[in-house]
């Protein structure tokens, strides 16, 4: 699964909200395994601010998602619900 992909499934989740630019960068950065001092020393944007960011970003995503949602914990996450998703649709037999 791409980070494309999966910026698309939080976007669904989500509305009518939306991510804003820094919740993005940390989520596209996250899922491709940088720590917050990487997207930090990447962007321009403080560390700290950088795990703030993160930390309500895994927040508000661990309430519609359901479950607890952490940088470490978000590619496995949305891969389940993306399977959850395609079973619902596939037709009954």
């Amino acid at each position: 699964m791409s980070v494309e992909e999966a910026l698309a499934i939080v976007d669904t989740v989500i509305k009518p909200e939306r991510l804003n630019a820094v919740q993005e960068l940390v989520l596209r950065q996250c899922w491709s395994g940088q720590t917050y001092q990487e997207i930090a020393d990447g962007s321009g944007y403080d560390a700290d601010y950088i795990r703030v960011v993160g930390s309500r970003l895994w927040h508000i995503l661990s309430e519609v998602f359901g479950e607890k949602i952490t940088k470490n914990n978000i590619r496995s996450v949305i891969r389940e619900r993306l399977r959850e998703v395609e079973l619902e649709e596939l037709p009954e037999v």
